[in-house]
């Protein structure tokens, strides 16, 4: 089958002319194994025509005949395999014959020996990411969504297998076989969240009736519909009203389509008397047979539900009983209410950070990170050294010691270098991926410094081959959608970030990261709209008229870290997040069995000027191996023109007291 297929097009001009346009379907392989390989980076060196491999190792590239000449070349990257350059010349001669491209595995990564096993509880159910390491080595994998695992191991080899809440096994390969591996939960742990974890107070919530705010606890389950009910496959308002409240017919003409105008909640609350809706361009509802009435903020709604952005709802009450609907003409009503229709307002009507709202005033002296001056002894060696060239030769001295081959070292010792070389920081850094290359943890605190230090298209490669090792959580899929943001990888960028908020992976769930990944989707789109084609994508998911102030984001690399993050505002107010099992068991539980590790703050129409102290405090001590380390992106006028991003990496293990991370200046609008 011929793989270069040429499409006649007529471009409509004062002379009308043909010409081809060109279309690139192919496959990467594995030279030894035959199978597909994933996330391999396929790029037109010195152009802007660039694709990444599918899980089938299939990749795309269309382009016109003019723009690329016989002697461009194609360039195939993708970490653990050779990289290939070839001109399109040959590879256009090589495509007519086949379909298939071949890459040789770098033998230092490939793995001679495999075990297989799955994991299970003490109920036979499967457990989805368990931890399974090779006892004293970097070679880690997580289970995939049926318990199932394969680690590269041989006999003899001890796996230790652990998960959340369960008790860590250890288990010597005896044989070849399948090996089944049981574990029990941690009867102590659960016990020690019950002794210590706080009892936090039921947050009250309101909606608005059109007669003032209401109790949202007066009303029934089945009349109530919260924002914690709707999910990234809710794309409209009429979605999650579908199904959930009993009598309830919805009917979008058909299918749910964008509506046929954009009206702003807003602008359609003019009239004090619903209307009814005279034509099926809006979603009809009945209840009964009746046709309901919507009231959104407390005022008549006379558009369709479904211009009601579904984001932005926090609950939604239907009132179907004649006792609950006489205030409403004893009409079968639904009254929506806005996340920020009870958001606490000063005089001029800004909103009040919720950071002011929830604590107690804050009193503490916390020093800074940078006055921390513990240093280890490499570290002190190092720096006695007074010409570059003697601190290459204690590094080459001090890379012998297998006490060295430890993610710290090589992490402390590349920030050491950065003031005689940023490239050869990098290389010290790269020497984790040879010495890590199955664990995913050290993987990612790799990435995170490559980051730092701007090293995008590197740290593209790196989660790249995370995703690889890690097929089933979350987070792999929302750093490649980011990273690829950041290396220019726009329209991969898209495709991902729409995946995830469509639910269109198997056995993953998103809804954790749902805010996120609706931030930067947006984000993206509202930078670089005109380089990627957005013409499938629903129409909910194409706003960009988003900003904020500061935005926060933190990710940490071993997803059962435990630790505490402390915002002051200008005010002295103080706020803390605390993610832990004793704290916030439910988060952790969900984080570790989909396999995320973000959180985003937002600062925005905050009441004062002047500086937000971010603190942060460890809670779980770790030995310095492959210890947890955070990553936090601080971006300033987010979604605008003028936009600053800062990223730093924090070495979170070490950080057993409360430090000051950063302090973050806060302006008012002008």
């Amino acid at each position: 089958m011929k793989k270069i297929t040429f499409i006649l097009s007529l471009l409509l001009t004062t002379t009308v002319f043909a010409q081809y346009e060109i279309t690139i379907d192919a496959y990467l392989l594995d030279s030894d194994t035959k199978k597909p390989i994933p996330y391999v980076n396929v790029q037109c060196v010195d152009r802007d025509l660039q694709a990444v491999t599918d899980a089938s190792g299939k990749f795309t590239l269309t382009f016109d005949e003019d723009s690329v000449l016989d002697e461009d070349r194609f360039q195939f990257l993708t970490k653990g395999y050779d990289s290939v350059t070839v001109k399109m010349s040959k590879l256009s001669k090589y495509l007519t014959v086949s379909n298939k491209i071949y890459l040789n595995p770098k033998k230092t990564f490939s793995a001679t020996n495999t075990i297989k096993g799955n994991v299970f509880t003490d109920k036979n159910m499967s457990i989805q990411n368990a931890s399974v390491r090779v006892k004293n080595t970097f070679t880690e994998v997580q289970t995939s969504f049926d318990g199932s695992f394969e680690i590269p191991a041989k006999i003899g080899d001890t796996l230790v297998v652990e998960y959340l809440g369960m008790i860590e096994k250890e288990v010597v390969v005896t044989d070849a076989s399948m090996m089944d591996v049981k574990l029990k939960p941690n009867a102590e742990l659960l016990k020690t969240v019950m002794l210590k974890g706080k009892k936090q107070e039921k947050k009250k919530r309101y909606f608005d009736s059109g007669f003032g705010p209401v109790n949202l606890e007066d009303y029934g389950i089945g009349q109530v519909l919260t924002s914690e009910d709707i999910g990234p496959q809710h794309i409209y308002t009429s979605d999650i009203l579908r199904g959930s409240v009993a009598g309830l017919f919805v009917y979008n003409g058909g299918a749910n389509t964008s509506p046929r105008y954009a009206v702003s909640p807003r602008q359609s609350l003019r009239g004090m008397k619903a209307t009814p809706i005279q034509s099926f361009s809006q979603t009809l509802m009945l209840i009964r047979g009746e046709q309901v009435q919507v009231f959104y903020d407390g005022f008549p709604f006379r558009g369709s539900v479904d211009d009601i952005e579904i984001r932005s709802i926090d609950n939604i009450v239907v009132l179907k009983s004649i006792n609950s609907t006489i205030l409403y003409g004893g009409v079968p009503t639904i009254l929506i209410t806005s996340k920020n229709r009870f958001l606490e307002r000063d005089e001029e009507g800004k909103i009040i950070d919720s950071a002011l709202l929830t604590n107690n005033n804050y009193g503490e002296t916390v020093p800074l990170l940078t006055n921390n001056t513990e240093k280890p002894a490499y570290i002190v060696a190092l720096e006695n050294a007074r010409t570059y060239e003697s601190a290459l030769k204690i590094y080459k001295t001090q890379q012998q010691n297998s006490n060295n081959q430890t993610i710290p070292y090589y992490i402390n010792t590349a920030e050491y270098f950065k003031k005689w070389s940023n490239e050869k920081a990098v290389e010290v850094l790269q020497n984790i991926e040879t010495l890590a290359y199955e664990n995913p943890k050290a993987l990612k605190a790799l990435a995170y410094k490559l980051e730092e230090l701007g090293r995008f298209e590197e740290a593209k490669l790196i989660y790249q081959r995370i995703a690889i090792l890690l097929p089933n959580a979350a987070q792999s899929y929302r750093d490649l959608a980011l990273i690829y943001k950041r290396s220019g990888y726009y329209q991969q960028s898209l495709d991902l970030y729409v995946k995830m908020l469509t639910n269109d992976f198997d056995n993953i769930s998103f809804a954790g990261l749902e805010k996120p990944l609706m931030n930067e989707m947006q984000h993206l789109l509202r930078r670089h709209r005109s380089e990627v084609d957005y013409k499938n994508i629903p129409s909910n998911l194409l706003t960009t008229t988003f900003k904020y102030d500061v935005r926060v984001v933190f990710e940490w690399n071993k997803p059962d870290a435990e630790f505490e993050l402390q915002f002051v505002s200008p005010e002295n107010k103080e706020y803390t997040w605390t993610h832990s099992v004793a704290e916030n068991k439910e988060r952790l539980f969900d984080e570790v069995k989909n396999g995320y590790h973000t959180e985003e703050f937002i600062i925005d129409e905050a009441a004062t000027a002047g500086k937000w102290i971010v603190n942060v405090k460890s809670l779980k001590e770790e030995k310095a191996f492959n210890p947890a380390y955070l990553k936090y992106t601080i971006y300033k006028n987010y979604g605008t023109a003028n936009e600053e991003r800062t990223i730093k990496v924090v070495k979170l293990y070490k950080q057993q007291q409360k430090v000051t991370l950063d302090k973050i200046a806060y302006q008012l609008d002008q």
